[in-house]
């Protein structure tokens, strides 16, 4: 019985020329049309995207063979990374290879929890200026919050990367890098989406603000560079993770050049902002509509942090085990991402089904993350004990899961921390009811609150 191919799946109905590009784009729920159509033709189907056809999988031990078999046989897809490429953030997210093995051995120990407690008092003064700009703001005053999260993990990961202040927190309206650097998130997405690379040959006016972003980011990092080389190659501590970067670099004997640090940091700082401003927000959506999980995180701040108004050392942040639980469980509920895309690059055959699947090197997958089906209630007590079994996958998985969950993880907590210590947090819906939209994660949108002070 010969193995099926590609041509052998089901797909939804779609539209000629445009194929199911339209359903996908619509409403900007992406992934919500994709499990739907999943639901209806099983967990491995096809869909047209114009010209192109790309699988769409939720079926476990296809995701999991795509995300173990990385980088050899599946790879990020190439349109994807030519993008990444072109905004000039070439990476450990979109590297592949040899590329990716030496930008590993660079990149890691700068996210490591050794490196990341070291850095902990750079979050701590970012989540210091949120407590005091929501403290302003004054109780029954609506706080919107994913546009305060957005910045605030902006100027974390900027002064984790350089060691430089962005200061974005407090200035939310006065100029400066931290407001043009969300453009290049949003160049990437519409670019990512675009069913024509026209940047390519003609510049509109958002592109050229984003080549002039690069242009900024990459004199910022050179400014720095040569500083960080002296004292790495002295022999000093690194302190950030540009330094981590120059360090690991020498280390190997693999020296990295000034525009490859530049680049290097323009992908974190593009790829460490939206997923955890993502699922900080909702997680304050979650603390809102549960005044008892508020109850029982203050219970535990009270103990472990007593007069302080935040943790100021990984060590009190550690002891935050119900905290820890609120953070997982959010991201078990809110995946903040629910897709990844993903190239075979070569030619191979699938495990699963009726003898598996062919396919031919160049194929994209569209890999569902979690199952897609109704979470069920919120409780963070789950994580407490022995977690349930869950198909969700958050962080990708396989050699190239993400390198930022630790970062993820940490900053998430201190937040979390820092909100139910020092405020009672209502929902306000005066504008509505809280939705999602999705870029390269989802968003909740229309998070509205009121911040009341318990100290």
């Amino acid at each position: 019985m010969p193995v099926p191919t590609v041509a052998d799946l089901p797909q939804p109905p779609g539209l000629p020329v445009l194929g199911h590009a339209p359903a996908l784009a619509r409403g900007g729920t992406m992934h919500r049309t994709l499990y739907g159509w999943r639901d209806r033709l099983g967990p491995t189907y096809r869909v047209r995207l114009g010209p192109s056809t790309a699988v769409v999988t939720a079926a476990p031990d296809l995701v999991d063979t795509i995300l173990r078999e990385r980088p050899a046989t599946f790879r990020r897809a190439t349109y994807l990374s030519d993008v990444i490429d072109e905004l000039g953030g070439h990476g450990l997210f979109n590297a592949e290879g040899n590329d990716w093995s030496r930008l590993r051995r660079s990149a890691v120990p700068g996210l490591s929890v050794t490196s990341l407690r070291d850095a902990f008092g750079t979050m701590v003064r970012s989540t210091d200026r949120l407590r005091e700009l929501w403290a302003a703001a004054g109780p029954g005053v609506r706080v919107d919050v994913l546009d305060d999260l957005m910045r605030y993990t902006l100027e974390v990961i900027g002064g984790l990367t350089l060691g430089h202040d962005l200061d974005a927190v407090r200035r939310p309206h006065e100029d400066g890098l931290h407001q043009r650097l969300p453009v290049l998130a949003s160049t990437l997405v519409r670019r990512a989406y675009s069913p024509l690379p026209y940047w390519r040959w003609f510049r509109l006016p958002a592109d050229r603000r984003a080549d002039a972003v690069v242009a900024e980011t990459g004199a910022l990092v050179a400014g720095r560079y040569a500083d960080a080389r002296r004292r790495m190659s002295a022999g000093e501590a690194p302190t950030c993770y540009l330094d981590t970067l120059i360090k690991s670099s020498l280390d190997h004997d693999e020296p990295l050049t000034e525009p490859e640090a530049a680049a290097a940091v323009i992908n974190m700082l593009v790829a460490g902002e939206d997923n955890t401003a993502a699922q900080a927000t909702w997680a304050i959506h979650h603390l809102a509509t549960h005044p008892e999980v508020q109850a029982k995180i203050r219970a535990e701040t009270a103990e472990v942090l007593g007069d302080r108004a935040l943790p100021g050392d990984a060590a009190s942040l550690s002891r935050l085990r119900y905290v820890e639980a609120v953070v997982k469980e959010t991201t078990r509920v809110n995946p903040p991402s629910p897709y990844a895309i993903m190239e075979a690059a070569e030619d191979t055959t699938l495990p699963g089904g009726a003898g598996g699947l062919r396919v031919a090197r160049g194929t994209v997958f569209i890999l569902l993350l979690d199952d897609g089906s109704d979470p069920g209630p919120f409780q963070p007590e789950r994580w407490l004990s022995d977690p349930p079994a869950t198909s969700s996958r958050p962080f990708g998985g396989g050699p190239r899961f993400c390198p930022g969950r630790n970062l993820a993880l940490i900053e998430s907590m201190l937040l979390i921390a820092m909100v139910c210590h020092n405020f009672t947090i209502e929902p306000d819906t005066s504008r509505g009811p809280v939705g999602e939209r999705v870029t390269f994660a989802v968003f909740p949108t229309n998070v509205g609150v009121r911040l009341r002070p318990v100290r």
